[in-house]
């Protein structure tokens, strides 16, 4: 092979065979997977949707566990191996803390507002450090890495008011929670509820993406621009802090959304260019803060009226934010009716963490990574039930897989090569090789403990830095959202709309407004009740509703050829980006192929996902398969498993970004 180029230390390759596949699992069981939209009939569109939901089949207890045990059990050793190149391992590593670190402190200051600072940036952090090293010690697939999401913290929020109705003290209530949870997960990874994730369609995770897009949008312009006081008749000390609040704020999210398209620069070099990109969010805060120390920026006046920051002890004493013990008395402070009224809560956490961690790990594992190691998914999800013991009581939020920090700590694993289309001569980015490990997944999670250990930086942060990283990551979320991108679409003339399925395939352009405003106003409708009800924390059992909505309802009302790619269950990842590239050249805006590397829960399609390991399986010849989770493939032989622990050829760290 034929070294071409390093970019910020990573290594790219060209030439040389294509990458073998890892999970050829997906194999003859389903082989009726979905064909993609442009090459394959309705019929055959249904009867595969109806195979694979076969093949992933329900209440198989232990099955799927003891599976994933038999699988993943003769690599353990492997795992604690010395990595080929350590220093791809130490990237990776610190790259992962980075883009968790900053989101991190984002959603504690949601928490820290919603719930009257009882979980705020102590408790997020150190939650991440806890409930990161039990995932990167016992879990199957080490490669997820886990902690805080922003659905997570909508979630606790919006259930905070549930301790007053039940007149139950919070952490007591908290630990139930937790317990009812983490109970949820374990008995359903048993059973084998886990392969529910792959009946979730386009339909939902668009309609759920972009409901976290409206709120993280919302949320961050309701905390800049709210407290600031309007009218001479109204003044107060603090009207010039509130104000800087709100530019500091603005600063943030430009610096964050300017170098999200660092790439597509034509000035510095490309090494340069990447890392502006790959660490925009720090810089972007690093920026923020600076400001904020500004000669005139901050002007309290006999100490207070300034500048609102982090709100952390500095330095941190190593004690709760608020003032309780560590240890919660789950029996202290509430009755039993508020300990099963906990179960509802519970159940939320349950229905939002069997999408969104299980999302988060199939992208993780995604065929073009090029993975050795096989998955395992319901023995994870058993381990993820396992870390709400630890959140429950020390009294902690607990997390799941990250979007899209999991998918990108992966991909800072591998090394990359491009190889050039015969047809076409367009270059494809091939992962070559990934350093399947624990110790980058087990030390960004021990690094948060130094983050703890660092509170007088962080109290340094202003506030508005964060809502202006919060309103990035809505922006963001809205950027590549194909419901925002039809919305868009209905006002451009139809012969500029760009030539992509749901333009080009649906019969009538009205049928895609309609599907479009069915998807707009159900994301809609979820956030009205997550924001505005009383009842807001039921929001994750809206979402999961969509998905017999679509199989049941929807499926009736559109012809199943429009179907096909109103909601392309089937599209594999290569025709989703395409159609992404076409609509971003269409309007103009700056695109780069890196760009498409960003991963977003609307990304999801189980469907293309398992064509894609098919294709691959179909391609090369496979002497023994991995097992996936619930299926009876064959073991890999202790050859393979061997071949597999001796590793491959050069790799390094590639470049990354974060959004």
């Amino acid at each position: 092979m034929t070294e071409v180029e390093y970019h910020s230390g990573v290594r790219e390759e060209e030439g040389g065979a294509a990458p073998t596949d890892k999970n050829d699992e997906l194999k003859k069981s389903t082989n009726d997977v979905t064909e993609h939209p442009s090459s394959c009939s309705s019929d055959d569109e249904i009867v595969s949707i109806q195979e694979l939901e076969k093949d992933a089949a329900l209440f198989q207890f232990l099955t799927g566990m003891k599976e994933d045990l038999q699988a993943r059990a003769p690599l353990y050793k492997s795992d604690w191996g010395r990595p080929q190149s350590i220093y791809t391992v130490v990237n990776a590593t610190c790259f992962a803390f980075v883009i968790q670190l900053i989101p991190a402190l984002i959603f504690a200051e949601l928490m820290n507002r919603e719930t009257q600072s009882n979980l705020a940036t102590a408790e997020t952090l150190l939650s991440s450090a806890i409930i990161g090293i039990i995932y990167a010690i016992f879990s199957g697939q080490p490669l997820v890495i886990m902690g805080i999401t922003g659905p997570v913290a909508i979630l606790l929020g919006t259930s905070y008011g549930l301790t007053e109705r039940f007149d139950a003290e919070y952490f007591p209530f908290f630990f139930w929670i937790c317990i009812w949870a983490g109970l949820m997960h374990m008995i359903s990874a048993m059973v084998g509820l886990v392969s529910l994730v792959w009946k979730v369609t386009p339909f939902t995770s668009q309609i759920f993406e972009l409901f976290i897009a409206i709120t993280f949008i919302y949320a961050a312009l309701r905390d800049l621009i709210a407290p600031i006081s309007w009218g001479n008749e109204n003044y107060q000390p603090t009207r010039g802090a509130e104000w800087a609040t709100l530019f500091i704020g603005l600063l943030t999210f430009y610096v964050a959304w300017l170098l999200h398209f660092a790439e597509t620069w034509t000035f510095f070099t490309r090494q340069i260019r990447v890392f502006l990109e790959s660490y925009n969010t720090l810089i972007a805060v690093v920026i923020g803060t600076a400001f904020s120390y500004l000669p005139g920026v901050d002007q309290p006046n006999n100490g207070s009226g300034g500048i609102d920051r982090v709100n952390v002890v500095a330095p941190w004493d190593w004690q709760p934010t608020v003032d309780r013990p560590w240890v919660v008395n789950p029996l202290e402070g509430i009755d039993t009716r508020g300990i099963f009224a906990a179960i509802v809560p519970g159940f939320m956490f349950f229905l939002l963490f069997i999408i969104d961690h299980n999302v988060s790990s199939i992208l993780t594992q995604a065929p073009k990574f090029n993975l050795k190691k096989p998955p395992a998914y319901h023995w994870d999800f058993f381990i993820l039930g396992i870390t709400f013991i630890p959140c429950a009581i020390l009294g902690l939020p607990p997390g799941n897989g990250l979007i899209p920090q999991a998918p990108l700590h992966c991909r800072a694993l591998c090394t990359r090569k491009f190889e050039a289309d015969k047809s076409t001569g367009v270059k494809r980015e091939l992962f070559t090789h990934c350093e399947e490990q624990r110790w980058s997944g087990l030390g960004q999670s021990l690094l948060m403990f130094v983050a703890l250990s660092m509170f007088v930086v962080i109290s340094w942060i202003p506030r508005g830095c964060l809502f202006g990283l919060f309103l990035y990551l809505g922006v963001g979320a809205l950027y590549g959202n194909e419901i925002w991108e039809r919305i868009l679409l209905c006002f451009m003339l139809a012969k500029k709309r760009p030539r992509i399925p749901v333009v080009t395939k649906v019969k009538k352009w009205r049928t895609t407004v309609l599907w479009t405003l069915i998807q707009a106003g159900l994301a809609s409708a979820v956030f009205g009740v997550a924001q505005f009800a009383s009842v807001g924390f039921i929001y994750p059992a809206l979402l999961t509703a969509l998905v017999p909505v679509r199989s049941y309802i929807l499926d009736r009302c559109f012809d199943h050829e429009d179907l096909k790619y109103l909601d392309p269950y089937g599209e594999t990842e290569e025709e989703y980006h395409e159609e992404q590239e076409a609509i971003h050249m269409q309007k103009n805006d700056s695109f780069s192929e890196d760009e498409m590397d960003f991963p977003n829960r609307a990304e999801f399609r189980a469907g293309g996902i398992q064509k894609e390991f098919r294709r691959r399986h179909n391609a090369e010849t496979v002497s023994q398969t991995w097992p996936r989770a619930g299926t009876d493939t064959p073991l890999a032989s202790a050859e393979h498993m061997a071949s597999i622990e001796e590793g491959g050829s050069s790799h390094g760290r590639t470049e990354q970004k974060y959004a």
